[in-house]
């Protein structure tokens, strides 16, 4: 097997494809110890699911996906970009880290190297993401790498934390509601552009 070509460098991380021996990987990941980001944890699948779950992502969502690793290799991270309009230039980011990794310049790394590739040879002109308004380290992250905010929205939330109850949460909870299908969060959505 030969060398990954990677897309970005960082200078923490690499950024190069995703692909089908990357979900292994991926599920081997932790659950992340605080419950609010429950819906980040891998989901459990077996072989012939997973080789599923990567043809649907690729062909059926046309989906880009990049793998983050360390400089030891170690798949640390996820990107993906969803709803591509190359006609427009854009598309949405979606995003997440090994929780082993989280709050330590390893995202904000790849994420701007990243950004010098997307803006740069894929030619991209505009990117767009949405984050929930209480994941503050995320929300400081992509603002450092130049993301604007353009508006808010609420969106469903399925995650295994007592958001409303636990007083863990109190100084979180006014970003959290009950709507007609259960729990809420206020999304911040946000957008950088060429520079």
């Amino acid at each position: 097997m030969g060398q990954p070509r990677f897309v970005a460098c960082g200078r923490l991380t690499r950024v190069r494809a995703f692909t089908r021996r990357d979900v292994d990987r991926w599920l081997a990941w932790p659950r992340h110890p605080d419950r609010l980001y429950s819906s980040y944890d891998p989901t459990p699948m077996d072989g012939s699911l997973r080789d599923a779950w990567y043809d649907d992502l690729v062909h059926r969502q046309a989906q880009l996906p990049f793998a983050i690793e360390d400089l030891g290799r170690q798949l640390i991270g996820r990107m993906f970009l969803r709803h591509v309009r190359r006609r427009e230039g854009s598309s949405v980011l979606g995003m997440d880290l090994d929780p082993r990794f989280i709050g330590q310049g390893y995202g904000t790394d790849a994420l701007e190297a990243f950004l010098g590739y997307y803006f740069g040879p894929a030619r991209f002109r505009k990117m767009y993401l949405s984050v929930g308004a209480y994941n503050v380290r995320a929300r400081r992250s992509y603002e450092r790498c130049g993301f604007q905010h353009v508006r808010t929205h609420w969106q469903d939330l399925k995650c295994e934390a007592h958001v409303l109850d636990d007083p863990r949460y109190a100084d979180l909870r006014h970003l959290f509601r009950i709507g007609p299908r259960g729990l809420e969060t206020l999304m911040q959505d946000m957008v950088a552009s060429v520079r």
